[in-house]
């Protein structure tokens, strides 16, 4: 199979090597690149290629309408770095190509809450209004980001929140504007942006352990992946904490000449150094939407270990709930994290809720309903019922040194390195009947398990349960701190049952299985 978007970065990397034959091969794959774009104006796909050479977008399911973006932005780059290397018929047929996808994702309109992809289509559409001399392209990309500028500003984040893939990736397509885009008003509002978003990273980082404190709406691992880390390093004068970081250099690094934007200077200095140790931080990411609540971060610091969370939210895959990280062994990263398992398997019709106060962590969790399976949305049963043959909320830790200790009340300490995370189990309920807690280790590390339901496949729907969910406490402390002794209680008002700990302030209101996040 032949990506396409692998493809146009190569004809991209061989145009800035720029050898004759370079140049000549790159014609060659550019012209085949706008091939394979659905150039009809009356296809439902107008303006789209397909993520790979042999699977066009009406053969997909369903195409992706993110790759107007994508290879759009690389044609731009393209035009505007090369165009003089090139036979001016291939010029005219990629600006040609360009203006499809521009017109494509106008079409589309996507807005501010879809963060990334908005910031990209307004640079996109903006590059290629002004290479192809269309105003209304212009146009229409200043309004879209001086939109999500508006967004920004009132919500003081972006609903992909404290997102290391995402983040970054906005972080990118910002610096793309200010490198393609000569419209001052949208320079502006980019350079507001990329600093605003610094800022707001800058603020979530542990530099302990360099890494990218929680909790997180989109990551795709549990610790910064060496183009993120190496990312941060060029710009911001972080030093890598893993040699894996040193072996990676990030796309957009490679796919342009101009130096990389360094970071404000008050956020290199926060990447630095805490301004003071213990350290809690309080973000609101987003306003709260007509029966939502807001999203509210929570995360503590100290010199050599941080503990993160959100204050509600669902147990997709992607969303880090809670992320704790400290020194382990051999130089490594501890890192602690929180997840919904059915079948072994991240099940996404989870909620979660969590109050923090310091290093201590009261949380709730239960099913909700309107949600996916494995992905929040993609795989929705129609019907609202899944299967099941074990449903368990584990908390793990994956470090090389883990090990797990019972302690006598009947929780359990996951240590690594000189801290440890003590666990203080609550009640649990499936349908009205308890469920249980066990404990146990795993490839990497060790685990503490919520079990819900394990036995014959069931077949249920959220909304279908009487009382289901659970409780529990858990505390990061260096090793030999004395843990809380008290225990997590409960009370119930008609139906909602609420959950109590002496180690944290406020209580917490266990979800109902008919609620929909």
């Amino acid at each position: 199979m032949h990506h396409v978007l692998d493809t146009a970065n190569y004809a991209q990397l061989l145009l800035m090597r720029g050898l004759p034959e370079d140049v000549a091969r790159a014609s060659d794959i550019l012209a085949r690149l706008v091939d394979l774009q659905v150039t009809d104006p009356a296809s439902k796909h107008y303006g789209l290629w397909g993520w790979f050479v042999e699977e066009p977008p009406d053969q997909m399911a369903p195409a992706d309408w993110n790759w107007a973006d994508f290879v759009g932005a690389r044609l731009a780059e393209i035009l505007r770095a090369h165009a003089g290397e090139l036979d001016p018929g291939l010029v005219a047929r990629l600006k040609e190509s360009l203006g499809h996808a521009a017109r494509c994702i106008k079409k589309r309109n996507v807005g501010p809450s879809y963060t990334n992809i908005c910031t990209m289509g307004a640079g996109v559409t903006m590059a290629a209004g002004e290479i192809l001399g269309d105003p209304e392209l212009v146009e229409y990309g200043r309004r879209r980001l001086a939109a999500q500028r508006e967004e920004l500003e009132r919500n003081g984040g972006v609903p992909e929140y404290n997102s290391p893939d995402y983040g970054i990736v906005m972080m990118q397509e910002l610096e793309r504007i200010l490198r393609l885009v000569e419209d001052p008003a949208a320079r502006a509002d980019a350079e507001w942006m990329r600093q605003r978003m610094w800022r707001l990273t800058a603020g979530q980082f542990h530099p302990g352990t360099g890494q990218w404190a929680g909790a997180q709406s989109r990551s795709y691992s549990g610790t910064l992946r060496g183009n993120q880390a190496l990312y941060l390093w060029q710009r911001a004068g972080v030093v890598p904490r893993s040699a894996a970081a040193t072996k990676f250099t990030p796309w957009a690094d490679l796919l342009h000449d101009e130096p990389a934007l360094a970071c404000p200077p008050d956020a290199a200095e926060r990447f630095a150094r805490l301004p003071s140790s213990p350290l809690e931080v309080e973000q609101n990411w987003m306003e709260a939407r007509p029966g939502a609540s807001p999203v509210v971060l929570h995360t503590w610091f100290s010199d050599d270990a941080t503990l993160g969370t959100i204050n509600e939210e669902t147990t997709w895959v992607q969303h880090r709930v809670l992320t704790g990280f400290w020194a382990a062994a051999d130089g490594e990263i501890a890192s602690a994290r929180l997840n919904l398992l059915k079948d072994g398997k991240e099940f996404a019709s989870g909620l979660v809720r969590m109050q923090q106060d310091g290093p201590r962590v009261l949380a709730v969790a239960g099913l909700a309903s309107g949600q996916g399976d494995w992905h929040v949305s993609l795989d929705r049963p129609k019907d609202g019922h899944f299967t099941a043959s074990d449903l368990r909320l584990r908390v793990l830790l994956d470090a090389p040194d883990a090990k797990l200790t019972p302690r006598s009340d009947g929780g359990w300490i996951l240590s690594a390195g000189n801290h440890e995370l003590v666990i203080h189990p609550g009640e649990i309920l499936f349908d009205g009947r308890p469920g249980r807690w066990e404990a146990g280790e795993h490839k990497g590390g060790v685990h503490v398990d919520a079990i819900l339901y394990e036995g014959a496949p069931l077949r249920f729907a959220p909304a279908g349960l009487a009382e289901t969910g659970l409780a529990l406490g858990l505390e990061l402390l260096p090793v030999g701190q004395r843990a809380t002794s008290s225990p997590l209680t409960s009370t119930l008002d008609g139906a909602l049952r609420r959950w109590q700990w002496a180690a944290v302030k406020g209580d917490l209101a266990a979800p109902a299985p008919t609620e929909t996040p």
